[in-house]
């Protein structure tokens, strides 16, 4: 890598990383890796001996140095020179390997910085895409955390509180006429327990989603599809509310007024259901604004334009 053309963008700070995907990118692109570079002479008859070193990485996703198996090409020369001897090995962490397959997807053209609006309809599935975005969480997480918070503190404000606890969360005695003390439940717990019913299988799904403003293109959407595991100490709170870049592989793109949209569900039992179905949910709470409160959107759908993005690596 040449360091004098470098400009700061080019010194990746990833906060999140697919080491795997990246290994296994340059490989591909450089037909394999050589890592140890080994030379050695001694005066009269020498050897030059150059070793070609390939690699594997573990499951795991370990900010560290890559662990290289030696393998493959191995060449022997003959000579007559003076005594010199050499010895070099050069080791990548994975943000400098990362750093490297981004600079190579430049420079071959492989690598479209989506930075219009054309650029972003016309992305095509598989192709590669970065971008600076406004990373927030699932806005679809987000709203039911809120939902299941303010009812929370609508319920401290209530002359009737419609928290199913509220005889202390004994069950009712049973006489004559039945079950005493039991009720009904109300419109706002059946909708409370629908919410949390989605929240958990939101949070079970098995991958982290992020949606991103795009910064350079006013009104488009990102959807990042990511894994706990390839976070930085498995914590994804550091990109919330922060401006970073990301580059991916789009599976799909949603141009403007589209009929179609980015699913927030597509990933839980409830993708199966008609997004019409929660377009009420909202309605039962109305009453509350006269405490103050105001309840979020409820959104189960991106619209576009948007992109939906298997991230690479997002960093700054």
């Amino acid at each position: 890598m040449e360091t004098e053309n470098l400009r700061a963008t080019d010194l990746c700070v990833p906060i999140y990383l697919n080491q795997q995907m990246v290994f296994d990118l340059l490989a591909m692109l450089e037909d394999g890796f050589y890592q140890i570079s080994s030379i050695t002479t001694a005066g009269g008859e020498t050897e030059n001996r150059k070793t070609g070193v390939g690699g594997s990485v573990g499951a795991s996703n370990v900010f560290a140095l890559l662990g290289i198996t030696l393998k493959g090409e191995h060449s022997r020369e003959k000579g007559s020179q003076e005594q010199t001897e050499v010895a070099r090995e050069r080791v990548h962490t994975p943000p400098s390997l990362f750093s490297k397959l981004r600079m190579t997807l430049d420079e071959k053209s492989l690598l479209t910085k989506a930075q219009t609006l054309e650029e972003v309809e016309g992305a095509t599935s598989g192709r590669f895409v970065e971008f600076r975005a406004l990373l927030r969480k699932n806005p679809l997480e987000e709203t039911l955390e809120g939902f299941l918070k303010l009812l929370r503190l609508a319920d401290l404000f209530s002359d009737e509180p419609s928290r199913a606890a509220q005889d202390g969360g004994k069950k009712g005695r049973r006489g004559k006429g039945g079950v005493q003390g039991a009720r009904p439940q109300s419109e706002e717990e059946q909708i409370a327990q629908l919410m949390q019913g989605i929240l958990d299988e939101v949070k079970q799904a098995g991958s982290l989603e992020i949606v991103g403003e795009m910064l350079d293109v006013p009104g488009a959407t990102a959807v990042l599809s990511t894994k706990p595991e390839f976070f930085s100490d498995r914590n994804a709170s550091e990109i919330i509310d922060g401006e970073f870049r990301v580059l991916g592989k789009v599976i799909r793109a949603v141009p403007t007024d589209s009929e179609e949209s980015i699913n927030l569900l597509r990933k839980t039992s409830f993708g199966l259901f008609d997004e019409r179905i929660f377009e009420g949910f909202s309605d039962g709470f109305e009453d509350q604004e006269d405490f103050g409160l105001r309840f979020p959107e409820f959104v189960t759908a991106i619209e576009g334009p948007a992109l939906q993005v298997v991230p690479i690596a997002i960093f700054a």
